[in-house]
Parts: structure tokens; C-alpha cells; sequence
């Protein structure tokens, strides 16, 4: 397998006139000449194998030249969304101690003064020359331009690549550390298992945090394809979205799935505008059926559709395609079956394998599982990650062969003594057809626990009709005793329901 900063010059030397960045004049060639040159200034100033480099940025050329960059230099690089409160970068650059900073003035700014482990930053769109402010700021523009130290530096696949960092549970973000060996069996199973080509186009639609756009970005340029980085702004826009589409005539998409019910909610999706498809993957949540349906409807009958799941510990790990849906099918898809390297256990909470027709908690093994945590040898799962394992946290079952969700084990509660999965009663409010979304909380109050369904849209229905609904589907105990009907549910950063949102909104309930 091939670290994944390599392949970039693989495909220098194979297309250097192909187009690597669409809405940009960035070929292969010159994507990478500016990579390497911007990781011998980073070496320049101090930077050595191991370190780390945050890229605090939009999302841009400039971003995707900084990822290669960094990597190019043996450091890992540590993606930051531009729209980051402030509070949370400065607890992620306490945690991470980077050497390197890529970053804009203007955010700079914003966090008053460079922490003592940054021995410099590279501004990204300044007008005069940084240094002449600060001798630890750099030009960025200056810094990818000037001649390359052509010396390549030996990357061993156990060495780490990035470290994205995600909430934690006791609300101080952490970072999972991602290795290249991870990197690399994910794009070695994908272009194994699609026909990417070339001649492909793909989207950049995740966030630069967030592990979907390891695809995007390492397959895209694995096979010489260009790439579309979907600018901040258009991320939710549906028309600019599928402006984009058209224009740039797309052939393989990737993103959650509320993403694509935006497109198919606004018009949007035409199967005029999707026609180019080839391949369109989604993932990080859950695909409400009815959605998925029009989705289909909507689609090329040439493209294919791919459900893939993994938690940011082991990126991708399984993955399912979606042919024919059965017209009476009611529940979600399958998660299928994993990828090559990676060994599913479902388990009991004893640890032993459930027996057939059980659910239990989904454990993956393998060269897709990640070393785990920065800095937190203690964390509840670190024994599994130093033995090359990850417990999911996720409650799966089988359907045939193929691997199902079916909730969060942190979402099991207990109500009148009852073991209760809120991802169930969730998924039978799903099988409303006028519900398009939902998410159920427990809310303590008064008169004890309560289960609150959250539904959108305004025109679902209200909570007669939600307990008829639910008392066909479900025992006594898991019918919601209150609903709240919203336009939309919350999303956050990366597009997923936002529970926290929800929970500070059903505080206002009790």
C-alpha cells in the first residue's frame, strides 16, 4: 500500500497537465510542485517528522495544498473548519501543541496571539509581507512559490497522517489519530471495489474535519481525477449545490445524507441535473427510507449507490449497495458487510459473540481501525486501541448477511424498568409517511422521564396521531408521551442531527 502524499506524485509524473482543482488553473504538476514547496518551507522552519500542522482555514486551494504540504514534510496535519468558535480552536491547539500554523490574518487574529509550541504561522490572502510584522509569520503565497527541496522523506505506513478531532463526551474536543496504513487500505478498497477513473470529477462536500473528505481528497487524486472543493458558504445552498453539479458535470458524490434530502426537498435533484452520476455515497447517519426512495427515483439507472459506515475511529469499515428498493420496505437500508482487512464482531455486553438473530454491539478489527486517541491513554476504549481494536458504541443485528443499525448503545435508557433504544422508536416514527425526520429524547421532569419526539416537518403529525402510529409498532412503554414539529431538525457542523440543540430545546418543555 501507498502512503497517500506519494500518490500525489505518482500522478504528477503520470497527468501533469490534468486539471487537479476545478475553478482553479492547478494542475497535477503544479499542485504538487506547490506541496512540496511548502513542506520544505515548513522543514525550514523547524518543522520535523511527527510534528503537527493545524490548517485553519476556508475551504480552498490553499487548504488542500496545506494538507499535501504537511504531509510531504512527515508532519500530520490537523484540519480546522474556518467557522470554528474561537474557544474551541485555542482547546485544540492547547491539546495538539502543533509546531506549524496555515491560517488567514483575520483569524489569527482572532485568537489574540500564537501559542508557545507554534514556532510559526503561514498567512494565507495577507496583502504586505508578514514578516516585516513578526518574523514567525510567513508569506504563504511566497512560501509556495520558491523552489522545492526535492529530497523525498521515507513514509512508514504506521506513521500518523492526521489527527481529527471530535466532541468528547465531557465536552472538550479529541483528537482520533489517523495513520497512513488507515488511509491507505481505505483507498486501496475503494478503487478495488469502484471503477474510478481519470476522467471522474469528484465533489468535495464534507468539511476538511471531518473523515468523509478523506475520500473525496485521496481517492480523487489516487486516480487522477479533478476535484470540485465545494466552498463554506455553498455547503447548504441547495441551488448553488446543484449549480455545481451541472457545471462541473460531477460523476462521483459523497455526503450525509441530509445533504442529499436538502437537494431532493428544494427540487433540486432533477434527473437532469444528476445525470452525469456515477457514483453517489453517503454516510454519518442514518437514511430515512422514504428519502432514500426518491433519491433512487431520481438517479441514472446506470448510477451506483453506496451506504457506507464507520465511526471517525475506523473511517469506512463497512459498506452496502443499494440496488432495488422493495416498494414495502420500511426500515433503513443495511450497513452490509466491511471492507478488505476489516473483522466484524457483534458482541454481548459479557463480550461474547450474540447468537444468530441477536443484536449486540458492532467491534471492528484491522488495518481500518485507527491508533486511537492523541494524549488519552486512559480513555475508556484505549485498550482496544492499542490492541487494534475499536468498540463501536453502535448496536447492530443481521439482515441475511448484511450487517443492520440499529441504535446507539448510548442511547439505550431505561424507562419503568424497560431497557429502551431510542434509535428504535425513532425509526418507527420514520415509518409515518409524512414524517421526514425525527429524533427522540428522554426528558427528566416532575412527572418523571418522559419521551419526546421531535419530527419535522410543521405538517407531521401532532401527538394522537404519533401514539396510534407508534402503538402498532412498538410496546406500550416506547410510545412518545410528547411531540415537537419543527421545519427542519437541527443539524451540526457535519450535517447530522443535532442532539445538543434538541436537548436545550426540550429543557424549555419542562
Amino acid at each position: 500500500m501507498t502512503p497517500v502524499h506519494e500518490l500525489l506524485a505518482h500522478t504528477a509524473a503520470r497527468v501533469p497537465t490534468k486539471l487537479a482543482l476545478v475553478e482553479t488553473d492547478i494542475t497535477y504538476r503544479l499542485l504538487d510542485a506547490r506541496a512540496r514547496s511548502l513542506a520544505t518551507s515548513f522543514a525550514a522552519r523547524g518543522v520535523s517528522p511527527g510534528d503537527r500542522i493545524v490548517i485553519w482555514l476556508p475551504k480552498s486551494a490553499a487548504y488542500v495544498i496545506s494538507i499535501f504540504g504537511a504531509l510531504a514534510a512527515g508532519a500530520a496535519y490537523v484540519p480546522l473548519d474556518a467557522t470554528q468558535p474561537v474557544a474551541r480552536v485555542r482547546a485544540i491547539l492547547a491539546d495538539c501543541e502543533p509546531k506549524a500554523l496555515v491560517t488567514t490574518p483575520a483569524l489569527l487574529a482572532s485568537v489574540m496571539q500564537l501559542p508557545p509550541s507554534i514556532d510559526a504561522a503561514w498567512l494565507v490572502g495577507e496583502g504586505a509581507d508578514p514578516t516585516a510584522v513578526d518574523r514567525r509569520l510567513i508569506s504563504f503565497d511566497t512560501a509556495v512559490a520558491t523552489p522545492a527541496d526535492c529530497r523525498a522523506r521515507t513514509i512508514e505506513l504506521s506513521e500518523l497522517a492526521a489527527i481529527l478531532y471530535t466532541s468528547g463526551s465531557t465536552g472538550t474536543p479529541k483528537g482520533v489519530m489517523i495513520s497512513h496504513l488507515n488511509l491507505a487500505n481505505f483507498i486501496a478498497w475503494a478503487r478495488d471495489e469502484m471503477d474510478l477513473r481519470e476522467t471522474d470529477v469528484f465533489s468535495n462536500h464534507a468539511s476538511f474535519n471531518f473523515d468523509l473528505s478523506t475520500f473525496d481528497l485521496f481517492a480523487a487524486v489516487a486516480v487522477g481525477a479533478s476535484l470540485w472543493v465545494i466552498p463554506d458558504g455553498s455547503a447548504r445552498n441547495a441551488a448553488a449545490l446543484a449549480d455545481g453539479i451541472a457545471r462541473h458535470r460531477i460523476t462521483v458524490w459523497y455526503s450525509v445524507p441530509s445533504v442529499l434530502a436538502l437537494l431532493l426537498e428544494s427540487g433540486q435533484a432533477t434527473p437532469e441535473m444528476l445525470a452525469p452520476i456515477r457514483y453517489l455515497l453517503f454516510a454519518g447517519e442514518v437514511f430515512p427510507i422514504k428519502q432514500l426512495r426518491r433519491l433512487r427515483e431520481v438517479l441514472p439507472h446506470t448510477a451506483q449507490l453506496y451506504n457506507l459506515y464507520g465511526p471517525t475511529e475506523t473511517n469506512v469499515c463497512t459498506f452496502y449497495r443499494v440496488g432495488e428498493l422493495d416498494p414495502d420496505r420500511q426500515v433503513p437500508v443495511p450497513i452490509g458487510r466491511a471492507i478488505t482487512g476489516a473483522r466484524l464482531r457483534v458482541v454481548d455486553a459479557n463480550g461474547a459473540d450474540v447468537a444468530a438473530g441477536e443484536l449486540g454491539e458492532l467491534i471492528v478489527e484491522g488495518p481500518c481501525v485507527t491508533p486511537g486517541y492523541f494524549r488519552r491513554p486512559h480513555d475508556p476504549n484505549a485498550e482496544n486501541h492499542r490492541n487494534n481494536r475499536h468498540a463501536t458504541g453502535d448496536i447492530v443485528g443481521y439482515e441475511g448477511d448484511e450487517l443492520v443499525y440499529r441504535g446507539r448503545k448510548d442511547r439505550m435508557v431505561k424507562l419503568g424498568g424497560f431497557r429502551v433504544e431510542l434509535g428504535e422508536i425513532e425509526a418507527a416514527l420514520l415509518r409515518h409517511t409524512a414524517i421526514e425526520e425525527a429524533a427522540v429524547l428522554t426528558i427528566d421532569g416532575d412527572g418523571g422521564t418522559r419521551l419526546v419526539a421531535f419530527c419535522s416537518p410543521d405538517a407531521a403529525p401532532g401527538l394522537l396521531e404519533i401514539k396510534t402510529h407508534c402503538g402498532a409498532l412498538l410496546p406500550r412503554y416506547m410510545i412518545p408521551h410528547g411531540v415537537v414539529r419543527m421545519a427542519a431538525l437541527p443539524k451540526n457542523a457535519n450535517g447530522k442531527i443535532d442532539y445538543l440543540q434538541l436537548r436545550a430545546a426540550a429543557r424549555e418543555l419542562t
